[in-house]
């Protein structure tokens, strides 16, 4: 262990200093920007003011697009959680041939490019409408790497449990549905915790199927805020991103508390 009366101590210090720095610094010049008292961007604020962040409670637009991101990111993460388990325990609780493949052929729209998949799934869904334009489309398309990233999770926390407390609980009477529910269900909570909230900040932050697949009537945030970035990037925008900051900050402190 390293201390501070150790030189490899302080360089230690200030490279991580320096890297919290570097990941911090855009959030901090967001919130900072915030509370300009001008008609524009800037940093360092000229003035100190909540205009704008009264501007943002008051404009329709970005309530209504948080209402929209939050509905369609909680179906997405309860859909993804569900297939995304099945899948997971299916690949690790038997075996047959080509397992291997199926759990890359699974993951793989993880590694393709988020703006790639968009465009993909917007000619898919011009031939073949198979879901109309807006919330639907986007859970369907959202779904793509929902699952994925659910069973990304869950594939090395399943492989971790002992199965034969499992087997156990079978051997005290329950049936096999009631010891996967009861025993195995508990013991990956956390797991199932991790790729719920991954999924959910996923479908939450995603811009390019949103852009290319949502409707104008239904626009989650992400829309809304590049729609107001590319006709009038006025200080509103730095004070609805400082709020969905605060908020993210909120939840990882309830999720502190809640684990202690």
């Amino acid at each position: 262990m390293t201390t501070l009366r150790d030189p490899l101590g302080w360089v230690l210090l200030i490279l991580s200093a320096l890297a919290f720095l570097y990941l911090l610094g855009p959030l901090l010049v967001i919130v900072g920007a915030s509370f300009s008292d001008t008609g524009y961007l800037a940093f360092p604020p000229q003035g100190l003011s909540l205009r704008w962040y009264r501007s943002a409670l008051a404009d329709s637009r970005y309530l209504g697009g948080f209402l929209v991101s939050v509905r369609l990111a909680g179906t997405v993460a309860l859909i993804s959680l569900v297939v995304g388990t099945a899948a997971a325990v299916a690949l690790t609780r038997f075996h047959f041939p080509g397992r291997a493949l199926l759990e890359a052929l699974f993951l793989s729209p993880l590694v393709l490019p988020g703006l790639v998949l968009a465009v993909a799934l917007a000619l898919f869904f011009s031939t073949r409408p198979l879901a109309p334009p807006g919330t639907t489309r986007l859970v369907v398309s959202h779904l793509l790497v929902g699952v994925p990233l659910v069973l990304r999770v869950m594939l090395p926390v399943l492989r971790r449990v002992d199965r034969s407390i499992e087997e156990a609980a079978q051997n005290l009477g329950a049936s096999p549905l009631q010891a996967f529910l009861l025993v195995t269900l508990p013991a990956v909570r956390p797991g199932l915790l991790a790729a719920a909230a991954l999924a959910f900040i996923f479908s939450f932050d995603e811009v390019e199927m949103a852009l290319f697949l949502g409707s104008a009537r239904e626009a989650p945030l992400t829309v809304v805020l590049y729609g107001a970035a590319q006709m009038a990037f006025d200080p509103t925008v730095a004070a609805v991103s400082s709020l969905l900051i605060l908020l993210a900050l909120l939840v990882m402190l309830l999720q502190q508390v809640f684990r202690r």
